[in-house]
């Protein structure tokens, strides 16, 4: 049968707590409860193609299994699974994303009998049985921004059977130093503004130097041209199935 939230998601002071600021808490959780946002994440053809074609053509993995969505965005994952013939799929979301997934998935009868919604953080859900499948998105910028790994870790050593298999299994982090002439012009231009020595009468060249410094300590997310880089690129592999949440 369905699961109610109240029953299910504990009170107490957990993990999420302890490492997550409440303030930085609820803006991330604001951020992904607009359908604006996972709109932005289901047009990633790429990404929502790759997933749709790893759980299909997997689908021996998942027939007749209890398949947890860690962080289910809109639960399109969660429908995924259900298409490949899972038995059951508790699809765990913690913003108010969670209601128009139940929306959708209520929506899409055949699929949604087998799949059940719970809106809560996954360090304080509470499952009546254990999954033989993780599946989840859970990668950030530079693979570990926003911190999402390690709720899956955190999901995987809480839900998991210990055979069960995990959707990715494992990411990569590659890095290599780059030179981008123009890209530094556009940043370095930025701070000009604080070149002026006559703004309204105010000498403000004193602040240029922690201006400069301040426009180039934040990150560019962007698509580099290869032959920007100079140096060979190197990786950092993490196995998600092994690694411990401390050294995520």
């Amino acid at each position: 049968g369905n699961i109610t939230n109240e029953t299910n998601v504990m009170t107490s002071k957990s993990k999420f707590d302890e490492k997550i600021e409440p303030s930085s808490a609820k803006m991330y959780f604001h951020y992904y409860g607009q359908l604006l946002h996972q709109q932005n994440m289901l047009q990633d053809y790429v990404r929502t193609g790759t997933y749709y074609a790893a759980v299909m053509e997997n689908r021996t993995d998942f027939f007749g299994r209890v398949v947890v969505d860690v962080g289910a965005g809109s639960g399109i994952l969660s429908l995924f699974a259900a298409q490949a013939g899972a038995k059951h799929v508790y699809a765990i979301e913690a913003s108010e994303m969670a209601e128009y997934a139940r929306k959708l998935i209520a929506g899409n009868p055949l699929l949604g009998q087998r799949i059940t919604v719970i809106k809560g953080r996954v360090e304080d859900v509470v499952l009546p049985e254990k999954a033989d499948i993780l599946i989840s998105e859970p990668m950030g910028t530079l693979l570990v921004n926003e911190r999402m790994l390690e709720s899956y870790v955190i999901a995987r050593d809480r839900f998991l059977t210990p055979n069960g298999k995990m959707f990715p299994t494992s990411g990569r982090i590659h890095m290599a130093p780059f030179s981008d002439e123009y890209l530094f012009v556009e940043i370095a231009s930025k701070g000009l503004f604080w070149q002026q020595q006559n703004y309204y009468g105010v000498d403000l060249t004193p602040l240029h130097g922690t201006a400069f410094q301040g426009y180039f300590s934040q990150p560019v997310v962007d698509a580099f041209d290869p032959r920007l880089l100079i140096s060979p690129p190197m990786f950092h592999a993490m196995d998600f199935t092994k690694i411990k949440v401390s050294l995520v």
